[in-house]
């Protein structure tokens, strides 16, 4: 029950600030979708202002410090539920909703067996979580050298998110993890029905679709294995997704909202940091044009970002498990080592426990054709394309790992996370550019 009043508030928050920048011009749902996303955002970031202000965990000044955010927000938008008034329940809108409840069946059977994730979730996410809740002024220490296999230098999102709720409830409690893995899960294949819906109109295919990549064996996994790459592919997804809406219906303050999750993005993983820093600048690019708007993109992603500018400039220690192949005498960058990282994702995309996802990536990529690079989707596109040649070029220069293993165990979910936005970018490519929206 704590949980779901944890749901609600920063939903909450999330739903005003969203409405603050778009009016009710928004559809309802997809307004509390993006809403309950943006929320775990605010509370992961609202918990991490608050241990460094104090330097030690206090269980409400981060729920204060979200409660106060709502209290500004309604100030500046005491309209806020007549919204509400506007929404109609139609056949596409419950045919979408009964596809995520469905959805919602697998991923909770297997998370029940796994209420701490997976091994990463064990040994760095859930550590770090536990650490900065039961430790108060010693929650740094988390990040001590001895801890180097926990990802040291990897930012906090994911463990504040967690924390914040146990905060809430005054204890820990392992369903918190495993419920916060399903709702992300449900969260991303919710934002993309309806997403593709309010693009395309076609009820069907954006069902399909979603459900195609959430329900893959190998894609529930990864979702309850807790997994930070599943909160960076929700934050990217989200992101584009009110790119391309604010294109769609001239709202231009909605990629403000887009430059907030990307800014998000950063705090969650190095990959994340990376990825997110290379979509906000391909944005700012494709909007070079609106001068005004411009300073409102830099200043959004500034703020989101700030958090991992401060850890990773004030507080984030040095990356135990990296060696300069390119200067190193004992573990230089080879091209044996390289022809193994140019091979191996061909390898991975064949495999079996993608069930054919890739190949049918493949097929309709090239379906789509010379579509897919233009305008806004041509900015997921290199987007997508720059991070995976920086992501190959990492390979190849950190020879701290066997190259062969390192490949095996995280190129899959590195693929995972952008799994949803290339299948949104896919299936707006495919759709007939003269197609009726329907609302």
């Amino acid at each position: 029950m704590i949980y779901f009043l944890g749901i609600l508030i920063n939903g909450f928050a999330g739903f005003l600030l969203i409405r603050w920048l778009t009016g009710a011009r928004l559809h309802l749902i997809l307004h509390i979708l993006l809403a309950l996303a943006l929320g775990l955002g605010m509370a992961g970031t609202s918990t991490f202002y608050m241990h460094i202000l104090l330097n030690q965990s206090n269980h409400w000044l981060p729920i204060g410090l979200v409660v106060l955010i709502i209290i500004i927000l309604y100030r500046q938008s005491k309209d806020v539920l007549r919204s509400f008034t506007a929404f109609r329940m139609t056949k596409a809108i419950a045919l979408s909703l009964l596809a995520l409840a469905i959805l919602a069946i697998p991923l909770s059977m297997t998370a029940h067996y796994f209420p701490l994730g997976g091994w990463d979730a064990w040994s760095c996410w859930n550590l770090k979580a536990k650490f900065i809740f039961l430790s108060s002024d010693n929650w740094k220490d988390i990040l001590a050298p001895s801890f180097w296999r926990s990802n040291t230098n990897y930012p906090l999102l994911w463990p504040l998110i967690n924390v914040w709720f146990w905060d809430l409830g005054g204890r820990f409690d392992q369903a918190i993890p495993m419920l916060n893995s399903i709702l992300i899960a449900l969260l991303t294949a919710g934002i993309l029905i309806f997403g593709l819906l309010e693009l395309t109109g076609l009820v069907w295919p954006s069902i399909a679709l979603a459900v195609i990549i959430t329900a893959l064996p190998f894609g529930v996994t990864l979702y309850i294995s807790q997994y930070s790459d599943s909160l960076v592919g929700l934050f990217l997804l989200s992101a584009f997704m009110s790119l391309l809406l604010a294109e769609k219906y001239k709202l231009p303050k909605l990629k403000i909202l887009s430059m907030i999750f990307l800014g998000l993005m950063t705090f969650t993983k190095n990959e994340g940091l990376m990825l997110g820093g290379i979509s906000a600048l391909l944005i700012l690019w494709h909007e070079r044009s609106h001068k005004k708007e411009l300073k409102n993109l830099i200043i959004s992603f500034s703020l989101a970002a700030l958090p991992t500018i401060i850890f990773t400039l004030f507080i984030a220690p040095k990356n135990e498990a990296f060696i300069n192949g390119l200067t190193s005498a004992d573990k230089h960058s080879t091209w044996e080592r390289l022809s193994v990282i140019l091979a191996y994702p061909w390898y991975e995309m064949i495999s079996g426990k993608w069930n054919g996802l890739w190949i049918l990536i493949l097929g309709g990529i090239l379906l789509a054709g010379k579509k897919l690079w233009q305008s806004s989707l041509g900015i997921i596109a290199l987007s997508i394309i720059l991070y995976l040649g920086v992501v190959l070029a990492y390979y190849e220069v950190n020879t701290f790992f066997e190259i062969q293993w390192w490949l095996s165990t995280t190129l899959s979910r590195i693929l995972f996370a952008l799994v949803p936005t290339l299948v949104l970018w896919i299936g707006l490519g495919l759709t007939p550019a003269n197609h009726p929206t329907k609302r």
